[in-house]
């Protein structure tokens, strides 16, 4: 499948199924700012308008960025509750309650991600992106995001435009030629654990190609819950695009 042709699909495809990822600690790619505090960047294609930075460099939506989009109205007078409560009415809650679909472990779960990603089956991907029910209401009631107040929908329209950027890169990192799959890794920063979720990576796969073997980070967060794990997201540290 032509690489702008997925990353189109996969774009349309977060809107019913993508969540809010945990922006953690500094990755790859991170850079030092004048002060020396590490500052995630600004991915490509990211206005910069609708993010900015908390004070130890990790970087989040700014708080009004959905009043900055066309064809969105927040109403600043709103608390966190009803925020989450207008959200919520959005979608349907996860019939069982629970995360579905996913793997059973974060290493079968990037190698799956590879897999599709070589492939370039976007519609496939679907099944391990925590949904949007899933994200209502499983993860961003525990979330660091809620309890600071951050509106659900803000978040998630940051990371609808996040993913569409990091789809794109992946897709031709996968794309630039043959390579055997080595074996997944994830970077050594602590999970972040929230109510009965916890969120680890950054994490990607370590690939050889034409004799070299590299490490490329095609997952920013991964969510692990009721024994399932999935993706937050389609965002990561990949640079270009």
């Amino acid at each position: 499948m032509h690489t702008f042709h997925s990353a189109r699909v996969v774009a349309a495809l977060l809107v019913g199924t993508l969540l809010l990822a945990c922006e953690r600690a500094p990755a790859p790619g991170a850079e030092p700012a004048a002060d020396g505090v590490v500052r995630q960047p600004i991915p490509a294609g990211v206005d910069r308008r609708m993010v900015e930075w908390r004070s130890d460099g990790v970087l989040i939506p700014s708080q009004d960025s959905l009043r900055k989009t066309p064809g969105y109205v927040i109403d600043s007078l709103f608390t966190p509750e009803e925020n989450l409560r207008r959200f919520q009415a959005t979608t349907l809650a996860p019939p069982s309650g629970r995360l579905s679909g996913g793997a059973k472990t974060t290493d079968a779960l990037v190698r799956r991600y590879w897999e599709l990603l070589v492939q370039g089956d976007t519609l496939a991907m679907s099944a391990l992106l925590v949904s949007r029910a899933e994200y209502a209401y499983l993860y961003f009631p525990e979330s660091v995001e809620g309890r600071s107040g951050m509106p659900p929908a803000v978040g998630w329209e940051l990371i609808v435009r996040l993913s569409g950027s990091g789809l794109t890169r992946a897709l031709l990192a996968a794309k630039r030629g043959p390579a055997t799959l080595v074996r997944t890794t994830c970077t050594d920063v602590p999970p972040i654990t929230m109510g009965e979720s916890t969120i680890s990576g950054p994490c990607g796969v370590v690939i050889r190609r034409d004799g070299v073997e590299e490490t490329v980070w095609i997952a920013k967060s991964i969510l692990t819950r009721d024994g399932v794990h999935k993706l937050l997201g389609l965002q990561n540290d990949l640079s270009g695009g």
